[in-house]
């Protein structure tokens, strides 16, 4: 049975803002987002967000709902992902690796039916919106896996459908400049001015400790069941050269270096590993506030 924790890292993106209002920071740039609800919550807050990751599903969930202003998608263009088009040849096998270990055969089938018709759509708004919307049914049917009888039995089509009419809420605009970009850490640090930097580092066995969803899912948008995170990561800061102490030292403080020109820095982490994030929190900003909003989310903000 697969193990699903509730997510990856705990945000709350009302608290974030608020520590950003405080500063009067009107831009702010997060190089490792993960899925970035939160970069739309800033943003419709008007805040200008520029955001970064190197799990490619993440860099297309953030064209439909950071960088997107206007683009959604209309009942035809849904009905043309959901389901099977005639005259289409479809990867029905793609994901039959899957089959018996975490899908039925029927949701195996749909993912190879959704893995090709999203590359049909016409934006990277409309591509983002979907596959947002995808990635709530594939969490809804592993977590009936585990409890088969507390959710009811709906078609994928249909829950499909619901979930990606869903994503519309999220699209709007804020009259700013939002961007995403696939890029390693450094990379979209030094590619954007802003205010403040946000950060959550990953932690030093993220390889190992991820949430199996993430790395699943970005295997779905490349079509390959087999893909893994050591892949995305092999050559990037916190890739797996950094599970040592040392080696995670040394990228937090390349972090910190990077981040010198940006007027404040706010690092979210946890109680467990605070002392692996703090002292080079401490070592780079002259002034550290600690933010203690329980064990699992825990802010430093830091100015220089």
């Amino acid at each position: 049975m697969i193990e699903l924790g509730e997510r990856t890292r705990r945000i709350s993106p009302s608290r974030l803002h608020e520590i950003l209002r405080e500063h009067d920071v009107r831009s702010v740039v997060d190089p490792c987002m993960g899925l970035p609800t939160h970069l739309n919550y800033l943003k419709r807050h008007g805040i200008a967000v520029h955001g970064g990751d190197l799990l490619e599903w993440f860099v297309r969930v953030g064209e439909g709902i950071v960088v997107n202003d206007m683009t959604v998608l209309r009942d035809s263009e849904v009905a043309e992902i959901v389901e099977m088009l005639p005259g289409r040849i479809y990867s029905v096998d793609a994901f039959k690796a899957w089959e018996g270990v975490f899908f039925t055969e029927e949701q195996c089938v749909y993912l190879g039916v959704w893995f090709d018709n999203v590359r049909n759509l016409r934006s990277d708004g409309q591509t983002g919106l979907a596959v947002l919307g995808l990635w709530r049914v594939f969490c809804y049917w592993l977590f009936k896996t585990r409890f088969p009888d507390d959710m009811p039995d709906i078609a994928p089509s249909e829950l499909a459908w619901s979930y990606i009419r869903e994503t519309e809420a999220w699209v709007m605009s804020n009259l700013q400049h939002n961007t995403v970009r696939q890029a390693d850490v450094l990379a979209t640090l030094t590619a954007r001015a802003a205010d403040a930097v946000y950060f959550a580092p990953p932690a030093r066995n993220t390889l190992r400790s991820a949430d199996a969803r993430i790395w699943m899912w970005e295997a779905w948008w490349h079509g390959n069941p087999y893909l893994t995170l050591e892949h995305a990561y092999r050559n990037s800061l916190f890739g797996p050269r950094a599970s040592d102490e040392h080696a995670y030292t040394h990228a937090l403080a390349s972090v910190m270096n990077a981040a010198e020109a940006f007027p404040l820095v706010v690092v979210q982490t946890t109680q467990e590993r605070l002392l692996d994030v703090e002292p080079a929190l401490r070592n780079a900003r002259k002034h550290v506030d600690i933010r203690h909003f329980g064990p699992d989310e825990i802010y430093l903000v830091a100015k220089s």
